[in-house]
Protein backbone atom coordinates (compact mmCIF):
# COMPACT_ATOMS: atom_id res chain seq x y z
CA UNK A 1 0.00 0.00 0.00
CA UNK A 2 1.69 2.92 -1.06
CA UNK A 3 0.22 6.47 1.09
CA UNK A 4 -0.02 10.31 1.19
CA UNK A 5 -0.12 10.75 4.34
CA UNK A 6 0.22 9.28 8.17
CA UNK A 7 -2.26 6.34 7.68
CA UNK A 8 -0.81 4.27 11.27
CA UNK A 9 -3.53 5.43 13.14
CA UNK A 10 -6.45 5.21 11.20
CA UNK A 11 -7.37 1.80 12.30
CA UNK A 12 -7.62 3.11 15.56
CA UNK A 13 -9.65 6.05 14.54
CA UNK A 14 -13.68 7.12 12.65
CA UNK A 15 -12.61 7.61 9.51
CA UNK A 16 -15.00 7.67 6.11
CA UNK A 17 -13.49 6.22 2.85
CA UNK A 18 -14.43 7.04 -0.39
CA UNK A 19 -12.83 4.87 -3.23
CA UNK A 20 -11.82 7.90 -5.70
CA UNK A 21 -11.15 6.99 -9.81
CA UNK A 22 -11.41 11.01 -10.64
CA UNK A 23 -15.16 10.26 -12.65
CA UNK A 24 -17.64 13.12 -11.80
CA UNK A 25 -19.45 10.67 -9.48
CA UNK A 26 -15.94 10.17 -7.85
CA UNK A 27 -15.92 13.84 -7.02
CA UNK A 28 -19.54 13.67 -5.76
CA UNK A 29 -18.61 10.82 -3.74
CA UNK A 30 -16.11 12.90 -2.19
CA UNK A 31 -18.23 15.90 -1.73
CA UNK A 32 -20.58 13.18 0.32
CA UNK A 33 -17.64 12.03 2.57
CA UNK A 34 -16.31 15.64 3.19
CA UNK A 35 -20.10 16.61 4.34
CA UNK A 36 -20.21 13.39 6.40
CA UNK A 37 -16.91 13.48 7.68
CA UNK A 38 -17.41 16.65 9.31
CA UNK A 39 -21.24 15.99 11.22
CA UNK A 40 -19.69 12.76 12.10
CA UNK A 41 -17.04 14.39 13.84
CA UNK A 42 -14.76 12.10 11.78
CA UNK A 43 -11.60 11.70 9.53
CA UNK A 44 -11.73 11.27 5.94
CA UNK A 45 -10.09 8.79 3.29
CA UNK A 46 -9.44 8.70 -0.55
CA UNK A 47 -8.70 5.20 -1.88
CA UNK A 48 -7.31 5.14 -5.67
CA UNK A 49 -6.54 1.80 -7.48
CA UNK A 50 -4.36 1.46 -10.12
CA UNK A 51 -4.04 -1.06 -12.43
CA UNK A 52 0.12 -0.73 -13.38
CA UNK A 53 2.57 1.09 -12.42
CA UNK A 54 2.65 3.95 -14.95
CA UNK A 55 -1.08 4.37 -13.82
CA UNK A 56 -0.07 4.85 -10.17
CA UNK A 57 2.58 7.53 -10.72
CA UNK A 58 0.30 9.13 -12.94
CA UNK A 59 -2.32 9.05 -9.99
CA UNK A 60 0.16 9.84 -7.20
CA UNK A 61 0.12 14.12 -8.22
CA UNK A 62 -3.32 14.00 -8.96
CA UNK A 63 -4.48 12.38 -5.54
CA UNK A 64 -2.34 15.15 -3.66
CA UNK A 65 -4.17 17.75 -5.93
CA UNK A 66 -7.36 16.31 -5.32
CA UNK A 67 -6.94 16.08 -1.64
CA UNK A 68 -5.79 19.85 -1.44
CA UNK A 69 -8.79 20.99 -3.62
CA UNK A 70 -11.05 18.87 -1.28
CA UNK A 71 -9.69 21.26 2.04
CA UNK A 72 -9.79 24.38 0.02
CA UNK A 73 -13.57 23.65 -1.17
CA UNK A 74 -15.00 21.76 2.16
CA UNK A 75 -12.04 22.36 5.09
CA UNK A 76 -11.62 18.70 5.04
CA UNK A 77 -8.30 17.00 4.83
CA UNK A 78 -8.50 13.49 3.57
CA UNK A 79 -5.72 11.19 3.69
CA UNK A 80 -4.71 9.13 0.15
CA UNK A 81 -4.57 5.39 -0.36
CA UNK A 82 -2.75 3.97 -3.65
CA UNK A 83 -3.44 0.63 -4.30
CA UNK A 84 -2.18 -1.34 -7.29
CA UNK A 85 -4.39 -4.20 -8.33
CA UNK A 86 -6.47 -4.99 -11.93
CA UNK A 87 -9.63 -5.31 -9.51
CA UNK A 88 -11.00 -1.87 -8.15
CA UNK A 89 -13.62 -3.70 -6.61
CA UNK A 90 -11.62 -6.26 -4.80
CA UNK A 91 -9.23 -4.00 -3.60
CA UNK A 92 -12.05 -1.53 -1.94
CA UNK A 93 -13.56 -4.73 0.24
CA UNK A 94 -9.54 -5.32 0.80
CA UNK A 95 -9.10 -1.82 1.93
CA UNK A 96 -12.17 -1.68 3.94
CA UNK A 97 -11.81 -4.85 6.01
CA UNK A 98 -7.88 -4.01 6.65
CA UNK A 99 -8.78 -0.43 8.06
CA UNK A 100 -12.25 -0.69 9.26
CA UNK A 101 -13.85 2.68 8.16
CA UNK A 102 -17.41 3.79 9.55
CA UNK A 103 -18.44 3.54 6.23
CA UNK A 104 -17.71 3.61 2.41
CA UNK A 105 -19.15 5.94 0.26
CA UNK A 106 -19.42 3.96 -3.13
CA UNK A 107 -20.82 5.39 -6.63
CA UNK A 108 -23.31 3.38 -8.17
CA UNK A 109 -22.25 1.20 -10.62
CA UNK A 110 -24.69 -1.72 -10.71
CA UNK A 111 -25.93 -3.10 -7.47
CA UNK A 112 -24.84 -6.31 -7.94
CA UNK A 113 -21.30 -5.17 -7.22
CA UNK A 114 -22.69 -3.45 -4.21
CA UNK A 115 -23.66 -6.47 -2.61
CA UNK A 116 -21.00 -8.51 -3.52
CA UNK A 117 -18.77 -6.04 -1.79
CA UNK A 118 -21.19 -6.03 1.24
CA UNK A 119 -21.00 -10.30 0.94
CA UNK A 120 -17.10 -9.99 2.24
CA UNK A 121 -17.04 -7.25 4.66
CA UNK A 122 -19.66 -5.97 7.67
CA UNK A 123 -18.38 -2.21 6.74
CA UNK A 124 -21.99 0.00 5.61
CA UNK A 125 -21.74 1.11 2.28
CA UNK A 126 -23.56 4.50 1.45
CA UNK A 127 -24.37 4.13 -2.29
CA UNK A 128 -24.92 7.87 -4.24
CA UNK A 129 -25.86 8.49 -7.68
CA UNK A 130 -25.12 12.44 -7.39
CA UNK A 131 -24.45 15.33 -5.54
CA UNK A 132 -25.22 15.68 -1.70
CA UNK A 133 -28.96 16.96 -1.94
CA UNK A 134 -27.93 19.22 1.45
CA UNK A 135 -24.80 19.59 2.95
CA UNK A 136 -26.55 18.42 6.83
CA UNK A 137 -29.02 15.13 6.36
CA UNK A 138 -32.16 16.13 7.58
CA UNK A 139 -34.51 13.91 6.97
CA UNK A 140 -33.72 10.18 6.75
CA UNK A 141 -35.78 6.92 5.82
CA UNK A 142 -35.61 3.80 7.41
CA UNK A 143 -37.57 1.11 6.50
CA UNK A 144 -38.67 -1.12 8.78
CA UNK A 145 -40.63 -4.64 8.85
CA UNK A 146 -42.43 -4.60 12.85
CA UNK A 147 -43.82 -8.19 12.15
CA UNK A 148 -39.72 -9.07 13.35
CA UNK A 149 -37.44 -8.74 16.59
CA UNK A 150 -37.75 -4.86 17.50
CA UNK A 151 -35.26 -4.39 19.99
CA UNK A 152 -32.29 -4.12 17.47
CA UNK A 153 -34.05 -2.08 15.03
CA UNK A 154 -35.04 0.49 17.92
CA UNK A 155 -30.74 0.25 18.48
CA UNK A 156 -30.28 0.68 14.97
CA UNK A 157 -32.34 3.69 14.88
CA UNK A 158 -30.91 5.16 18.26
CA UNK A 159 -27.27 4.77 16.50
CA UNK A 160 -27.99 6.90 13.20
CA UNK A 161 -29.78 9.46 15.46
CA UNK A 162 -26.62 9.92 17.26
CA UNK A 163 -24.48 10.53 14.38
CA UNK A 164 -27.15 12.28 12.83
CA UNK A 165 -28.34 14.46 15.62
CA UNK A 166 -29.68 17.06 13.40
CA UNK A 167 -31.60 14.85 11.42
CA UNK A 168 -35.69 13.62 11.41
CA UNK A 169 -36.46 9.78 11.57
CA UNK A 170 -39.49 8.67 9.43
CA UNK A 171 -39.94 4.71 10.07
CA UNK A 172 -41.62 3.06 6.85
CA UNK A 173 -43.46 -0.02 7.42
CA UNK A 174 -46.00 -1.90 6.12
CA UNK A 175 -49.53 -2.57 7.04
CA UNK A 176 -50.45 -5.94 9.21
CA UNK A 177 -52.44 -8.35 7.26
CA UNK A 178 -55.11 -8.96 8.68
CA UNK A 179 -56.29 -7.78 12.31
CA UNK A 180 -54.16 -9.41 14.25
CA UNK A 181 -50.86 -8.40 12.27
CA UNK A 182 -52.45 -5.11 12.44
CA UNK A 183 -52.50 -4.89 16.06
CA UNK A 184 -48.99 -6.27 16.48
CA UNK A 185 -47.60 -3.16 14.27
CA UNK A 186 -49.48 -0.89 15.84
CA UNK A 187 -48.23 -2.09 19.27
CA UNK A 188 -44.91 -1.46 17.80
CA UNK A 189 -45.29 1.68 16.49
CA UNK A 190 -46.98 2.96 19.78
CA UNK A 191 -44.10 1.27 22.48
CA UNK A 192 -41.01 2.41 20.03
CA UNK A 193 -42.98 5.93 20.02
CA UNK A 194 -42.00 6.34 23.21
CA UNK A 195 -38.84 4.60 23.75
CA UNK A 196 -36.85 6.89 21.02
CA UNK A 197 -38.70 10.18 21.98
CA UNK A 198 -37.74 9.45 25.61
CA UNK A 199 -34.55 9.33 24.19
CA UNK A 200 -35.69 12.69 22.31
CA UNK A 201 -35.11 10.97 19.14
CA UNK A 202 -36.89 13.33 16.34
CA UNK A 203 -39.32 10.50 14.81
CA UNK A 204 -41.93 9.89 12.39
CA UNK A 205 -44.34 7.29 11.67
CA UNK A 206 -45.42 6.42 7.79
CA UNK A 207 -47.67 3.03 7.56
CA UNK A 208 -48.12 1.44 4.02
CA UNK A 209 -50.62 -0.69 2.49
CA UNK A 210 -48.91 -4.18 3.09
CA UNK A 211 -50.38 -4.63 -0.53
CA UNK A 212 -48.34 -2.51 -2.49
CA UNK A 213 -44.76 -3.53 -3.66
CA UNK A 214 -42.54 -2.70 -1.25
CA UNK A 215 -39.48 -1.25 -3.05
CA UNK A 216 -42.24 1.24 -4.84
CA UNK A 217 -43.89 2.48 -1.50
CA UNK A 218 -40.30 2.94 0.12
CA UNK A 219 -39.31 4.95 -3.07
CA UNK A 220 -42.48 7.29 -3.09
CA UNK A 221 -42.26 7.98 0.60
CA UNK A 222 -38.24 9.05 -0.10
CA UNK A 223 -38.82 11.03 -2.28
CA UNK A 224 -38.06 14.18 -0.16
CA UNK A 225 -35.74 12.52 2.25
CA UNK A 226 -31.53 13.09 2.43
CA UNK A 227 -30.53 9.13 2.86
CA UNK A 228 -32.72 5.89 2.94
CA UNK A 229 -30.90 3.35 5.41
CA UNK A 230 -31.46 -0.19 4.63
CA UNK A 231 -30.44 -3.78 6.15
CA UNK A 232 -29.29 -5.98 3.99
CA UNK A 233 -30.24 -9.64 4.52
CA UNK A 234 -27.38 -11.99 5.45
CA UNK A 235 -28.34 -14.78 3.15
CA UNK A 236 -26.02 -16.66 0.83
CA UNK A 237 -26.30 -14.87 -2.06
CA UNK A 238 -27.34 -11.68 -0.22
CA UNK A 239 -29.99 -10.66 -3.16
CA UNK A 240 -32.74 -8.85 -0.92
CA UNK A 241 -33.31 -6.34 1.57
CA UNK A 242 -34.92 -6.99 4.63
CA UNK A 243 -38.79 -6.76 2.92
CA UNK A 244 -37.48 -8.94 -0.05
CA UNK A 245 -36.60 -6.33 -2.04
CA UNK A 246 -33.89 -6.32 -4.95
CA UNK A 247 -31.60 -3.86 -3.84
CA UNK A 248 -30.95 -2.28 -7.49
CA UNK A 249 -34.71 -0.64 -6.87
CA UNK A 250 -33.38 1.61 -4.30
CA UNK A 251 -29.75 2.29 -5.04
CA UNK A 252 -30.88 3.20 -8.77
CA UNK A 253 -33.68 5.16 -7.40
CA UNK A 254 -34.94 8.48 -9.60
CA UNK A 255 -34.71 10.93 -6.92
CA UNK A 256 -30.73 9.82 -6.55
CA UNK A 257 -31.47 9.55 -2.62
CA UNK A 258 -28.16 7.99 -1.29
CA UNK A 259 -28.61 4.52 0.02
CA UNK A 260 -26.74 3.34 2.90
CA UNK A 261 -26.75 -0.59 2.93
CA UNK A 262 -25.66 -2.75 6.07
CA UNK A 263 -26.01 -6.02 7.50
CA UNK A 264 -27.16 -7.14 10.55
CA UNK A 265 -23.79 -8.14 12.12
CA UNK A 266 -22.40 -4.84 10.84
CA UNK A 267 -20.18 -2.85 13.48
CA UNK A 268 -21.41 0.75 14.18
CA UNK A 269 -18.88 2.82 15.66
Amino acid sequence: MENLGNLEDLKNERFILVPFDFSTLAFQALEHGAFMSKTMHSRLALLHVAPGEYEMSLATRKMRFTADDCFDSFGVRPEVILRQCSSPYTMIKEVANELNPISVILKTGGGTRTIELLSGTSIPFLVIQGQPKNEVISNIAFPINFLQKLDEKMKRVVHFSNHYPHAKMHIITPSGKGVDKERNVSANITLMTKVLKDQNIDVNFITHDHKKNTAEAILELSKDMDMIVIQIENTTLLRRFLFGVREEKLTTNAEKTPVLCFRKESDFK
